[in-house]
């Protein structure tokens, strides 16, 4: 009979050490394949009666995990896939999940953050709990709470849950980006702050950023930019705004006018002691004194046409 018992346990022993093995193998890979950090939503804990009628850790959980691939940061594990390799595994995910049984899932997974929490329902208020736990380290990274009354309310809740997620986890990353325009002499605004004029240097964390950058006269240059591991440079051509080259065809036909309407002219005519002035054949004529006088002076006559 012992040597049954012993029999058995040593065979469980290997095929989890099997099992463990495989899955560590799969997911690892897949980890060094995704430049993208990976992170796994566990459901999230009932911790009431109300909350559990309604299911709402699973759905809740559900809701997160689509925000978070939506938000491209992470590449999120599907549930499926942690379902899957817990059942054959026969780990149970319960609410009691701490830095060492954190680490433990984090490791088997292959993942880089682990999520877990749980929710409670009184009345019409739903209440949730987050916790990320970095699985290398161990470390909290965020313990946050949040509350909704109402479905919709429930959604954004979620989404501000994971955006406050990417957040913490990108802040902990930095990079640096090189940002240049053309001509230089730019603002630059990151998330809305101005940060200087460019040419700019600037240590950014990992993940979307929106870059403006505004010069007088022209276009404001506006994108929404991920940084990301390894060189980021951001090179911005300027254009003139339409309504600066307005103004600029305004002076310019303007000035055209001015001389077409009321340039002046200069014109000189010298006949002998004479004079001579266009533009309506007027004669001026020296007297004979003024001639001996003036026998030798140039005239310069500035005579407007019209």
């Amino acid at each position: 009979m012992v040597k049954k018992v012993t029999s058995s346990i040593l065979l469980f022993c290997f095929t989890f050490t099997l099992i463990f093995s495989q899955y560590s193998n799969l997911f690892g890979q897949m980890k060094q394949e995704s430049e993208q950090p990976r992170i796994a939503v566990l459901p999230l804990t009932d911790a009431n009666a109300a909350a559990k009628q309604e299911e709402f850790g699973e759905s809740i959980a559900g809701m997160l995990m689509t925000e978070l691939i939506n938000g491209r940061v992470f590449q999120v594990i599907e549930r499926s896939e942690i379902e899957q390799m817990m059942n054959e595994m026969a780990f149970q995910i319960s609410g009691a999940v701490d830095s060492k049984t954190a680490k433990q899932i984090g490791e088997i997974l292959g993942v880089d953050i682990l999520v877990f929490g749980n929710v409670s329902k009184f009345g019409a208020l739903v209440e949730t709990d987050i916790r990320l736990i970095d699985t290398q380290s161990g470390e909290a990274l965020l313990a946050e709470h949040a509350s909704s009354e109402s479905g919709v309310e429930i959604r954004n809740m979620v989404e501000s849950l994971a955006r406050k997620i990417e957040k913490r986890y990108m802040g902990r990353l930095i990079e640096e980006v090189n940002i240049k325009s053309d001509p230089t002499g730019a603002s630059v605004f990151i998330d809305g702050v101005i940060e200087g004029e460019t040419p700019l240097i600037k240590n950014l964390s990992m993940g979307p950023h929106k870059i403006r950058i505004v010069k007088n006269n022209f276009d404001v240059w506006e994108q929404q930019v991920e940084v990301t591991k390894g060189g980021n440079s951001i090179n911005a051509k300027l254009n003139l705004s339409s309504e600066f080259l307005k103004q600029q065809k305004r002076a310019h036909d303007e000035e055209i006018k001015k001389e077409d309407k009321g340039g002046s002219k200069t014109v000189l005519y010298i006949l002998g002691g004479a004079a001579l002035v266009g533009g309506g054949a007027a004669y001026l004529l020296l007297s004979q004194e003024d001639e001996k006088k003036n026998n030798d002076a140039t005239v310069n006559i500035a005579v407007k046409f019209p």
